[in-house]
């Protein structure tokens, strides 16, 4: 069986990317084993560019994973279109100075870090919070039309443009509704590359795996790093090496394009020599009943986004009512202001 095009984030600072490439064999492995890079643009150094310069000079593609400054929400969003376009536009000045290609342009589309952060600490509360506050229609359509038009000038670049998104995308897609997005700051735009990130360390084994057949690239981990790195549950969420093996090789069943989160966990964990010894071949036996679990979990999501217009009836959002309360203390004082264009629902509205 032919082994699949592997990708390795990665999420560091400068000082510490210099760290981690000044590790033996972390180029080569990369090199030599033909794998790609998505690097995390955490900041705009000379110390990064070149390290950039160096695997692309060995033939390693890298793609520039844009990240933004934790106040402005650390993840694109449909709160920050602007920002993202700005911190794409500042990558590309940056990589013409620093004479740096950047084969693709990574969007990591993601509820604002802030809410992260508050679901991490009290998930209920959160997710109600997020409901309560729920973006209107229009707000997200316009985020996303937002994101079109930086796709479009991506491509303009000669660049080609990735996404990695949360599955639950594909199951809102699957029903038309737009809860998700609404609630969590999400947006759907349509670019070269879509990765899902099934991470079992978050989803769970059976979970992960039912979305591999509908996942045009997979991302799967978590081996160590990322925003959470060094807490006590992030630690006791790493996957052991065979557990990445297991889900390495049965998502190669779906997909020839799979990535890894992240390249320092498996650096700091001594994974990467295993990567050669992998058996693509291998079987693995299905537990069927967390399967059959996985997908009834799968089959209530969607009938809860299908409730969408009912919620809306029932429990209005927070956010709306607040901006309509606004216009209307304006028009009490005399001040001729139209109605917000958030109020309306858009004729075709999100595609």
């Amino acid at each position: 069986m032919q082994q699949p095009q592997l990708t390795f984030f990665v999420e560091l600072p400068s000082e510490d990317l210099v760290k981690l490439f000044d590790s033996p064999g972390v180029v080569d492995f990369l090199a030599n084993g033909r794998h790609a890079l998505s690097m995390g643009i955490l900041d705009l150094s000379a110390e990064r560019a070149a390290i950039v310069r160096e695997l692309e000079g060995r033939g390693v593609p890298v793609a520039a994973w844009l990240l933004l400054d934790v106040d402005d929400g650390y993840w694109l969003n449909a709160d920050n279109p602007e920002r993202g376009t700005a911190r794409y536009r500042e990558t590309i000045e940056w990589a013409k100075r620093e004479q740096v290609q950047l084969h693709r342009i990574g969007l990591d589309i993601e509820f604002p870090r802030a809410l992260g952060d508050e679901f991490n600490r009290n998930p209920r509360r959160t997710v109600w919070k997020a409901f309560r506050e729920r973006r209107s229609f229009t707000e997200v359509y316009h985020s996303e039309r937002a994101y079109a038009d930086l796709v479009g000038e991506i491509r303009s670049g000669g660049r080609t443009v990735e996404s990695y998104h949360f599955p639950y995308m594909i199951d809102e897609r699957a029903t038309g509704r737009a809860l998700l997005r609404r609630c969590f700051a999400l947006v759907d735009v349509h670019v070269d590359v879509e990765v899902f990130m099934l991470y079992a360390s978050y989803l769970g084994r059976a979970a992960a795996h039912s979305y591999f057949d509908t996942a045009p690239a997979i991302a799967l981990g978590v081996t160590g790093g990322g925003v959470n790195h060094g807490t006590p549950k992030e630690t006791a969420r790493l996957l052991t090496w065979e557990r990445l093996e297991e889900d390495l090789v049965c998502s190669s069943r779906h997909t020839g394009q799979l990535y890894v989160f992240s390249l320092e966990g498996c650096v700091w964990r001594d994974f990467l020599p295993r990567f050669e010894q992998i058996d693509w071949a291998k079987s693995y036996r299905t537990d069927t009943g967390a399967a059959a679990r996985a997908e009834r979990g799968r089959r209530w999501l969607r009938r809860v986004m299908q409730l969408e217009p009912l919620a809306d009836l029932i429990v209005p959002s927070r956010r709306t009512a607040e901006r309509r309360e606004a216009a209307e203390d304006i028009a009490d004082d005399g001040v001729s202001a139209a109605r917000p264009a958030d109020m309306e629902k858009a004729d075709g509205r999100l595609e």
